[in-house]
């Protein structure tokens, strides 16, 4: 690869282009996991319905109901959790279930 005082002008450009590109989907793919209290709120009535409770998914995923209360306010990520959550309510993967979210709230 060239270094910087060897690239023109259009080069630098379009790398810079990428860069920012790549920054932009990172922050797209972080922010997918990302639930608001309001979407936490409904997929604790989700489970409800489900005859479901956090304890449940605590005892599934092994670890508290607390942990479980922190993930579906948005506080923090479990992997454990968020898949649990996601298989008890019918989805492939917790991004689904996000993304399913948005679209409803669209």
């Amino acid at each position: 690869m060239k270094t910087k005082s060897q690239m023109t002008s259009e080069e630098i450009r379009d790398f810079v282009a990428k860069k920012v590109a790549e920054k932009k989907a990172l922050a797209l793919v972080r922010a997918s996991k990302k639930i608001t209290p309001k979407q936490g709120l409904y997929i604790k009535y989700r489970l409800k319905c489900a005859g479901t409770t956090g304890a449940d998914i605590a005892y599934e995923a092994g670890c508290t109901p607390q942990s479980v209360s922190d993930v579906l306010s948005g506080k923090s990520h479990s992997q454990r959790i968020e898949r649990a959550v996601a298989q008890r309510l019918g989805y492939s993967s917790w991004n689904d279930m996000v993304q399913s979210l948005r679209e409803m709230a669209a």
